[in-house]
């Protein structure tokens, strides 16, 4: 008799700051899937809301962080999710079970798999295919998109760098250093084009009129490629972005 391959869960880890709280808007539940809450500042939460968010729902958890910055609060999530899969978002995220899902069909494809990147639905291109990933094309992979396995990337030892991310010394890049860190111990990632949710609110990363947010997306580009091959990146990251409006002073 042929035996079915096990099912792989997949914990969807939520980051969400005090009153942040009050966004969160879950799908409904799904036999494999659950989600972690990670609330730092509790003590903002909003009276009842958390307690209204669990009402019901024995496949939402919450886990209360005393600590600050959102790489802090993604290991959290990385180290206390109970599923197979892990797949970060955020409190202004509508996530898509089709294509979460989806995504977690790969890792039964491929046992070998660390790390499956999906779209954003608003940012998916009409040629977007299947392609291994590398330092040089992951650099838009952010949350909802990106699911590891759980098992597989602490085995590694990898975690987010608490030096990226909102709350930390630079305010950006958390996502991007973790996927590539992922990729640089040898661990197997590819992006596929399916939608995993949506962003319907403008991202920390998309200005580009703030001189200090420019010259942390340079300390990124020096953390992933190192400080000599950086610098000759980060001039043709300058080059390719030369239309957007930025300031760096």
């Amino acid at each position: 008799m042929t035996r079915l391959a096990p099912r792989l869960t997949v914990t969807v880890a939520i980051s969400t700051l005090g009153v942040g709280v009050k966004r969160i808007r879950l799908p409904e539940k799904h036999a494999d899937i659950d989600y972690l809450i990670l609330l730092q500042m509790p003590q903002d939460a909003p009276a009842g809301l958390v307690e209204t968010l669990l009402a019901g729902r024995d496949d939402v958890a919450l886990l209360a962080r005393p600590d600050r910055g959102l790489s802090n609060s993604r290991n959290a999530g990385l180290e206390q999710a109970r599923g197979d899969l892990v797949l970060f978002s955020d409190d202004d995220v509508m996530l898509q079970v089709e294509g979460i899902l989806a995504l977690r069909d790969q890792f039964f494809l491929d046992p070998d798999l660390v790390l499956a990147a999906g779209w954003r639905a608003e940012r998916l291109p009409q040629n977007a295919s299947e392609q291994r990933l590398t330092r040089f094309n992951s650099g838009r992979i952010c949350a909802p998109e990106f699911m590891v396995r759980k098992g597989a990337v602490l085995a590694l030892g990898i975690r987010f760098d608490p030096a990226f991310g909102l709350g930390a010394q630079y305010g950006i890049g958390e996502d991007y250093i973790f996927v590539t860190d992922i990729l640089g111990a040898g661990g197997k990632g590819i992006a596929i084009p399916v939608v995993c949710g949506s962003h319907p609110h403008a991202s920390t990363g998309d200005l580009w009129n703030d001189p200090i947010l420019m010259m942390a997306r340079k300390a990124v580009i020096l953390r992933v490629f190192n400080r000599f091959f950086g610098r000759a990146v980060w001039l043709v990251y300058l080059w390719r972005h030369k239309f957007k409006k930025w300031a760096l002073r």
